[in-house]
Order: C-alpha cells, then sequence, then structure tokens
C-alpha cells in the first residue's frame, strides 16, 4: 500500500472494517485527480440486490409492521428522520420483497428516552424489549444517536437477538465520515465527494437494518465479505447467501402461522440443516450459538405444539400441554394460560403468569422447556434468557 495517508485517514480505515481497504496514492504518480477518481471508485458501495438475481420482480404479499422508537439523540442528529427511515425501507424492501414476497412499513412512530447509555446497544435493545413486547407488530424497531467515532463492525451499528422480535441501529457519525472523505479527496469535487458520501451512507444504513433484521430471523454470521451477514461492515457486500436466504424464508414462513411465534419444531430442524449445509460459509461462534438456541425446539415438538391456539390444532381430547407433577390444580392452570398467552405471540403476558410458578419451582425439570420458550419469545439481554435456558452460550452478535 502506498504511503502518504494523514491520521485523521487511517482512522477512517478503521470504519469501514479492513485495514488498508482504501488504496492509497502517492503524489509521484502525477495527476493526483485521476488517481483520486479512481480510488473513489473502488470506494463506492456495491449494489445490494435480491438473492434470486434475474427472477421477475413480485408485489408483496405480506405487509410486517413496525413500531419505531427514536431517542431524543438520534431525532436531533438525523433531519427529517421519519423521511429518512422510510428511505432506509426501501431500500431494505427492494432486497426482501422480490426474493420473499414481504414488505415492511411503519405502523406507528414512538419517542424513546433510555435509561441506559446508548454508546451500549446492550443496554437500548435490553430496555426496548421489556417495555414493549411486539404484541400488535412484527417488530420493535429502535433508533439511538451516533458515538463519535468510526464502527468497525455491523454489530457496533446495530444489535438483535438471534430470533427475536426486536432490534436496535444508531445513526451514522455523519461528520466524521464526510471529514474522512474530505480529507482521502481533496482533488475532487464538492460534487463528486457528496455522491461518494451518500452512495456509502445509503450502504451502510440498508447493510446494517438487513444484518440485524437477519438475525432476528435466525440467521448467524458469515465469512465472505460479499455476504450482508459477514461481522464487519464491507463496501463490497452486496447480499444474502443462499443458504442465508432459505433460512429467512422459513422463519417468515413460521411467523406467518396462526401462533406467530418466532420458533418451532419444523423451523428449528430447518436451521439445523441448513447450519450444516455443505457448502455453508458460516461463521463458527455465532453458527453454534444458534444451534444451541434451537437445540429445545428441535428436539421437543411436543411442548412446541402445546403453545400453538387451539384452532391451530387438531381435534383431541388430550389436554394442551403434557402434564407436570409436583404441581397444584391452581399452577397447573397458570402454566395452561400461559402456554396459550405464548402461543398466540404474547410472551411477555406469558412470563408474567408463570412467573410465580417458576419462583415455587425452580428446579422443576418439566417447567425448564416453557421458561426457555417464554425467555426466547421476550427476547433481549442474552444474560437474562441464558439464566431462563441453563446451557446455551451467548450468540455472537
Amino acid at each position: 500500500m502506498k504511503r502518504g495517508w494523514s491520521m485523521r485517514w487511517a482512522l477512517g480505515l478503521i470504519w469501514v472494517g479492513v485495514s488498508g481497504c482504501f488504496l492509497g496514492y502517492d503524489s509521484r504518480w502525477g495527476q493526483q485527480k485521476q488517481a483520486q477518481r479512481h480510488v473513489a471508485a473502488h470506494e463506492t458501495p456495491e449494489q445490494l440486490h435480491r438473492q434470486s438475481v434475474g427472477a421477475a420482480p413480485r408485489a408483496p404479499q405480506r405487509a410486517l409492521k413496525l413500531r419505531v422508537y427514536a431517542t431524543p439523540g438520534y431525532a436531533a442528529a438525523v433531519l427529517d428522520w421519519p423521511k429518512q427511515f422510510a428511505a432506509l425501507l426501501e431500500c431494505v424492501n427492494a432486497i426482501f420483497t422480490p426474493d420473499f414476497g414481504v414488505a415492511f412499513e411503519v405502523s406507528r412512530r414512538e419517542s424513546f428516552r433510555p435509561k441506559s447509555d446508548e454508546e451500549k446497544l446492550d443496554g437500548v435493545l435490553q430496555e426496548l424489549t421489556q417495555g414493549d413486547a411486539a404484541e400488535d407488530v412484527d417488530w420493535v424497531v429502535g433508533l439511538a444517536s451516533a458515538v463519535p467515532r468510526f464502527a468497525a463492525s455491523a454489530d457496533d451499528l446495530g444489535r438483535a437477538p438471534l430470533l427475536g422480535r426486536h432490534l436496535v441501529m444508531r445513526a451514522m457519525s455523519d461528520v466524521h465520515e464526510y471529514e474522512a472523505i474530505e480529507a482521502a479527496f481533496n482533488e475532487l469535487s464538492e460534487a463528486e465527494r457528496q455522491s461518494l458520501y451518500r452512495a456509502r451512507k445509503q450502504h451502510k444504513l440498508c447493510a446494517v437494518f438487513v444484518h440485524e433484521l437477519a438475525h432476528t430471523l435466525g440467521v448467524p454470521h458469515e465469512l465472505s465479505a460479499s455476504s450482508l451477514m459477514n461481522p464487519r461492515y464491507h463496501v463490497e457486500a452486496s447480499g444474502l447467501s443462499e443458504e442465508a436466504a432459505k433460512i429467512v424464508r422459513a422463519s417468515l414462513a413460521t411467523r406467518a402461522q396462526p401462533s406467530h411465534a418466532v420458533l418451532d419444531a419444523d423451523l428449528a430442524r430447518n436451521i439445523h440443516a441448513l447450519l450444516s449445509a455443505p457448502n455453508a460459509d458460516w461463521e463458527a461462534k455465532s453458527r453454534d450459538a444458534l444451534l444451541a438456541l434451537i437445540a429445545p425446539a428441535e428436539t421437543n415438538a411436543e411442548a412446541i405444539a402445546s403453545a400453538l391456539p387451539t384452532s391451530a390444532k387438531p381435534a383431541s381430547p388430550a389436554p394442551s400441554g403434557p402434564a407436570i407433577e409436583g404441581l397444584s390444580a391452581q399452577e397447573r392452570g397458570a402454566v395452561e394460560r400461559a402456554r396459550a398467552e405464548l402461543g398466540a405471540g404474547r410472551a411477555a403476558r406469558a412470563r408474567e403468569i408463570a412467573a410465580p410458578v417458576f419462583a415455587a419451582h425452580p428446579k422443576l425439570a418439566a417447567l425448564q422447556s416453557l421458561r426457555c420458550e417464554i425467555a426466547m419469545g421476550v427476547g433481549g439481554d442474552w444474560e437474562a434468557i441464558q439464566s431462563e435456558c441453563p446451557g446455551l452460550s451467548p450468540f455472537g452478535n
């Protein structure tokens, strides 16, 4: 790599996530403007595209509702943020609608003032999850303020649990981004620098949103730099791999069922098969965490089936869930009500109903499956989920 970069632009290398990603130029080459244009072209992001390239476009068959919360810091930093978020969804839908037949739309916008430090997105995600159970929408999205530094990975810019209904992402640090471009491409016109900046900003925001959304649908990290699921942000990221797209498709189909569950036994088995595909390029830590997360559902189809609402079950005089020895009649009734609430997609209410039973019988193995299912349905902070699902390892996003 040629030398002569400013220290500020060297910091910019950290933001894009790959040391040496920007190809420097040397004044000894002459014609600096041409050299800078060559570098700018190299650093213009790849066009994001759907998985089924070449397939005929189709109209969305299903609308997915988002409730969107913006912190005061985000609203202050992002001019007309509702309009900009709508533009972001246009990019996301350009990927999801042709291949998956769905379109995301905002159901409602809210303000949100987290108590935790916005630099730590895990805390913001936990507060959002605890405050809104996503009972009447498909996803809850939190928008947090930017941090005054370059972000090295997609998950520095957003956070989401594997298999959940919540995600958070932060605003881009616009000043730092544009200053970096201005310092490196000082020979280009203002219009050329603005064009590069807009292209990178749109790509980065859309890539981060799709990355975190795919996590909530059960997609772990991938190693290919061209995949939007790479742990680090890359300008060459252009879409989802075939295996990732299959997980997204299966997960969306599961959520379309009457139970509105994020996971059932069939989806768990599908994900397991795709995580073991010979051509897959999964990142090991993230893959193994997902395997551990789906294990209870994969091996306990009876417990998953018992959580479905009555209308989704075959006619049978059998009780809605397996009998649990050691519980009083009142406690068994609470468990059944909790299962019904979970099956209806109201995991937070299920936890509230079952909490006294869990507290009274903390070591009763027969309750662990339900306790874990409820925790996964509620989502949020990993440590909280792990405490409800013993044996799981942290998911690496």
